[in-house]
Parts: structure tokens; sequence; C-alpha cells
């Protein structure tokens, strides 16, 4: 019976610091794009060609049809994915600030280097750096030189600088398995609009457009630049690619490629991601090859999570290579290798996303707790079963319902009223999961000039 993550043997923190001898596990190359939304992605339907690399990745493995995110914010999203916890468990619920040391968390890097895996991290965004996010102390190298600058400040790193140095890391890498993280943060605001990628190949008769904002002329350059820039990202994942095959490493590598969460380019009349809970935003492109374990071109269609990374991952890469993987406690995740590998189905259940209202202004570390509440509920929940999807805003005391087989881009909702059976019953089942959950908030790690270059990317208003 495959591991279903629950509680195993009780370990010692220290039972995960030391490497064990490595035996003959697979590499891992995990890849996460920020800020793209899964309808952008060719492979996914989009109209134009904008990913022909992840377009063969996926005619190479698995695509999960849907995937979804926990919550529309990079630093808490990634800790959710190195962590198969939400956000109110980790502790971090806004870029800035880190997890909580004290929750009950295991990293993926973590876990991998007890089994003698060499960790290794290259970012380009300052939402991920150290210092805000503390998760370098699971890497044995990591990479945060951020030279591009956006207003007056170094805030992020293009793919074109961050792929020659993750080639030249895979180079000087021998003799022990990987677990490889490349952070490309191009599809994120600001969009620069790449001339060499914005001719793209129309490959299927666009969709109907989603609304009058959309139509608007600076909203499609606006989308036009945001599709370059999804191309170019492609682009260098395809040398990063490239450089595995020249190695030799292909074949014995676990390729992973997802998003953080996705984008609103004009939908509901909104530009952004850090506060709603939209399908363009909370749904994200998510491709698994595995050569030789995973068959090719299998696309799973069930609801799936960014939590089941993790113990995805550690169930292809230990368990099935002959390592009993206990946890000393369970992950919110689940193994999505049945599916994978075509020997099982998932079961269906509900998930569960989040965002909070973040911070308005700058406050010292000791203030962190006056704003970053962890009775509090956050600014939107939201759950999907099925096709059935939830979004609640408890300060607005407004409930959206959609059936998104019949209403995929969310236009027509429907909005039980505060005194309804449905709304009581949907609003007690959406509180519940979340004090069931909730744990106590990280610490805050940002400086005045954080808060400056958060600002000016748009994640605080």
């Amino acid at each position: 019976m495959r591991p279903r993550w629950m509680l195993g043997i009780v370990l010692a923190a220290g039972a995960y610091a030391t490497p064990a001898p490595t035996r003959s596990f697979p590499n891992i190359l995990l890849v996460t794009i920020d800020t793209l939304r899964a309808d952008h992605v060719s492979c996914y339907g989009y109209h134009l060609e904008t990913t022909p690399v992840l377009d063969r990745l996926a005619a190479e493995g698995v695509r999960f049809a849907r995937a979804y995110t926990t919550i529309p914010q990079t630093g808490p999203a990634h800790i959710s994915l190195f962590t198969s916890t939400y956000p109110q468990q980790h502790g971090s619920r806004i870029n800035g600030v880190s997890y909580n040391a004290k929750a009950r968390l295991l990293f993926l890097p973590q876990v991998l280097r007890r089994y003698g895996y060499r960790t290794a991290a290259f970012v380009s965004a300052w939402p991920l750096i150290k210092r805000l996010t503390n998760l370098d102390v699971w890497f044995d190298d990591w990479d945060e030189q951020l030279d591009r600058r956006y207003q007056l400040f170094n805030t992020q790193r293009w793919a074109e600088d961050v792929t020659p140095r993750v080639t030249a890391w895979l180079h000087n890498t021998k003799h022990q398995p990987f677990f490889l993280w490349v952070h490309y943060f191009d599809p994120h605001e600001p969009y620069d609009l790449r001339e060499a990628f914005a001719r793209l190949k129309q490959v299927r008769a666009p969709a109907l457009a989603n609304g009058p904002a959309v139509q608007d002329p600076e909203m499609q350059e606006r989308v036009r630049a945001y599709d370059s820039e999804v191309a170019y990202a492609d682009h260098y994942l395809g040398q990063l690619l490239s450089t595995l095959h020249r190695l030799g490493l292909a074949e014995r590598t676990i390729v992973v490629v997802l998003a953080d969460h996705g984008e609103s380019l004009g939908e509901h009349n909104y530009v952004g991601h850090g506060r709603h809970l939209y399908e363009h935003i909370v749904q994200i492109p998510f491709i698994i090859r595995y050569p030789g374990v995973i068959p090719p071109g299998r696309v799973v269609r069930e609801p799936v999570s960014l939590l089941d990374v993790m113990p995805t991952l550690l169930e292809l890469a230990l368990e099935r290579n002959g390592e009993s993987v206990h946890l000393p406690f369970p992950l919110e995740g689940k193994s999505l290798v049945p599916a994978l590998t075509g020997n099982g189905s998932l079961e269906p259940r509900t998930l569960y996303f989040l965002t909070y209202a973040g911070k308005k202004g700058f406050l010292p570390n000791w203030f962190a707790r006056l704003w970053v509440d962890e009775d509090e509920l956050p600014l939107r929940l939201g759950r999907v079963s099925g096709d059935s999807k939830v979004i609640w805003t408890p300060s607005e005391h407004r409930m959206e319902l959609y059936e998104l087989a019949r209403d995929p881009e969310e236009l027509s909702p429907s909005l039980p009223v505060r005194t309804s059976p449905r709304y009581r019953s949907e609003q007690l089942r959406l509180e519940r999961w979340y004090r069931m959950t909730a744990g106590q908030a990280g610490q805050l790690q940002l400086t005045e000039k954080d808060v400056q270059v958060l600002r000016s990317l748009g994640y605080l208003h």
C-alpha cells in the first residue's frame, strides 16, 4: 500500500540534520515560474505558442490540468510548496514574513539532505531572499545575486542571468544526487516586452474575451508583454533542460515545473494577483517528467494542490527506490504517484486557498502581531470541490458560488445573502477549516527598504 503520509515514527529534529549514506536516488529539478497563469501556457489551451518547451515536457510526462496554489503571494506560496502546509500553519502569510520557527514543519530539502542529496537554490526575486524567508538554511548552496533594477533597487534578475549560473553549478555537481530549485521571476510585473518573443505563432482559435477590460488597447498591450515574458522564460527553461541532456542527467532526473500563483490581466476589473482568488490567479500549471517511471503524455484532470509536490517527490525519489520514509507529523498534501504512473486514481477531495490583506505601511518587528493577527480571518478564503467553487470575503459578508464546468471564467456567480442557509453552511465550513489549521504568525523580517521594494513590485498597498 502506498504511503498516506500520516504520522510515522517520531524522530528528533536532529535526525534530519546529518546526511545518510547516498543510495542511487534520482536527481530532482524543481522549477518555479513566478506568476504564470495556466491558461496562458499553450499546452493548457492558450491560442498562442507561448511555451514550446513546457509543451514538450508535458508530452514526455504528466500534465495536471487543474492544479491550485494555496495563496497568491510568492514567499508564502513557496514555503507552502516546501513544507506541504497551508500559510496559516507555517506562519508566512504575506511577503516579508518568514515561517514560524516553532511550527511543526519539515522542509522538502531538509528531508532530502537526510538521504544524501546535495541541495541548491537559485532565486530571482526579492520576496524569496534569505533574509526574508530563512529558506536558505535548508540548502547547501544558495544563490540570490539580484542585479536587475526596478525603480531604484536591485530587486530581481532575468532568466538569462540565472540560467548560466545554474548550468555552471550542474557542471560542478558529480557523484551525488541533487535537489535543485530554480526560480524564474520573469512573468511577474513589471513586464518587459521581449521583442524576440513577441511574435508568437497562433496554434488554435483564440477564446472569447473575458470582459471589457481585456478589450481595452492598453490591456491588450499588457497581455502582449506578459505573453512575451512567458515565452522568454520558457526559452531559458529549454536551455536548462538541454544542459541536463548534454550532461547525461536527463534520464535519471525528475523534473517538476509549476507556478507559485497566476495573474489577473483585467478579468473582474482587476490586474495583479495578491488580493483575489479567481481561477486566473489560483490555478497554476503543474508538469512532472520522470523517464522510465512516469508514462509520457498523461493528463490528470482531478484537482490537485501545490501542497502535493512534497509528498509526491518523497515517494517518487525515496520510497520507490527502497527507502522507508517516516515523517514525525503529517503533511497536508497527498502523493500523486498512483495517478502519475497509471496504477491508481485520485480520491475526490476539497482543496482550499486563501489570501491576507497584507501590510499597509512600515512597522517595526515588534509591532508585527498587530497587523498579522493569528486569530483574524484572512481577507478571502476559498475552496474547490470538483467543479463547485466558493470564494468568501468575510469583511464584506460576500460569498460567491461558481459551477466551473458551465462558468469557467467565473462570470455568473450565485450570491447567497448572509442570512441564507447556504451562506451560513459555507461560512461555517470555511471558518472551521481555517480555525482547525491556524497556527501562530511568522516573524516579520521587513526593513523600511524592503517595504519600498515590495511596494514597487505591487505587493504592498
